[in-house]
C-alpha cells in the first residue's frame, strides 16, 4: 500500500513513518497507551486513577472495544473501595456501565448528606441526589420505628415463669439496647451490628426460651430486610432511568 502510494506520486499517508503517524482524533496519548497496556499484556500492577479509567472507557466506547471495556469495568469493580461512590456513579451514568451502579448507589446511601460536597452533587446529578435524599429520609424513619417498637413476645415458652415480668424486661432491654445502638447520635450502628451487640446484653427476667425464640425472629430480619429491599428497588429504578443497558 505504501509502495503504491509512492509510485503514484501521491502524498505520503499516515502510518508510514514516525514522522507521519496515524492520527486518532479525540484520543490522547495517555488514553492510547492504556489501551496498549491491556492489548499487549503489559497491565500495570498498581492502581488506575479515576481519570485514567474514565479516559479508558471513553476510548473503548469510541472504538467499540467491547473486550477491553469488560477489562476496564472489572478493574473498576475490583478497586471500587478506592473511589468515592459519587465518582463511580458518574462513570456508570456517563459510560452506560450498570455493573458498578448498584454498589456505588448503596455506598452513597450510607454516606451522610452533610459529607457530600458541591462537586459530589455535580458528579451524581439531580436525579440521583433527589432520590438519595428521599431514600435516606425513609430509612431514617424506618430506623426510628424499629428502635421504638420492639417485636412482641406473642407466646411465651414453657420455661417462662412470669410472662408479665418477661414482657416488661424485654421492652426495657430493647429500648435501652437496640434503640440506643440504632439511634446513637454519635455512632449509630447498622442493623446487623446492632443485632450482634444486642445479643450480648443481659436480659434480666426474660426466660431463656423466650430470649432464644425472639433472637431467632430478629436474626430472620423481617423488619430489618425492608430497608435493604427499599434501597434495592430505588437503585433498580434509577438504573433503568439513567443507564441504557444495565447489563454492561
Amino acid at each position: 500500500m505504501f509502495a503504491a502510494t509512492e509510485t503514484a506520486g501521491l502524498e505520503e499517508i499516515d502510518g508510514k513513518s514516525d514522522e507521519k503517524p496515524i492520527h486518532l482524533d479525540g484520543t490522547t496519548r495517555e488514553m492510547f497507551e492504556l489501551f496498549l497496556e491491556h492489548t499487549f499484556g503489559r497491565v500495570r500492577a498498581g492502581q488506575y486513577s479515576i481519570e485514567e479509567l474514565s479516559n479508558f472507557l471513553h476510548f473503548c466506547d469510541m472504538y467499540q472495544c467491547s473486550h477491553t471495556r469488560k477489562f476496564v469495568v472489572s478493574r473498576i469493580h475490583s478497586t471500587r473501595f478506592h473511589f468515592h461512590p459519587a465518582q463511580l456513579i458518574n462513570l456508570a451514568i456517563q459510560y452506560n456501565t450498570g455493573a458498578i451502579f448498584p454498589f456505588a448507589f448503596k455506598q452513597l446511601v450510607d454516606t451522610p448528606i452533610t459529607q457530600l460536597t458541591a462537586q459530589h452533587r455535580e458528579l451524581i446529578g439531580n436525579d440521583v441526589f433527589t432520590t438519595l435524599v428521599y431514600v435516606q429520609a425513609a430509612l431514617e424513619e424506618h430506623r426510628r420505628i424499629v428502635a421504638a417498637e420492639e417485636p412482641k413476645i406473642l407466646m411465651h415458652t414453657s420455661d417462662c415463669q412470669d410472662p408479665v415480668a418477661c414482657n416488661e424486661d424485654w421492652h426495657a432491654i430493647w429500648w435501652n439496647g437496640m434503640a440506643r445502638f440504632l439511634l446513637d447520635g454519635r455512632n449509630p450502628q447498622p442493623y446487623r451490628e446492632a443485632v450482634k451487640r444486642f445479643k450480648d446484653l443481659q436480659f434480666g427476667r426474660v426466660s431463656g426460651g423466650c430470649k432464644e425464640l425472639m433472637l431467632k425472629i430478629i436474626e430472620h430480619g423481617a423488619a430489618f430486610s425492608h430497608a435493604n429491599q427499599f434501597v434495592d428497588e430505588a437503585c433498580t429504578r434509577l438504573a433503568e432511568k439513567l443507564i441504557f443497558d444495565t447489563s454492561l
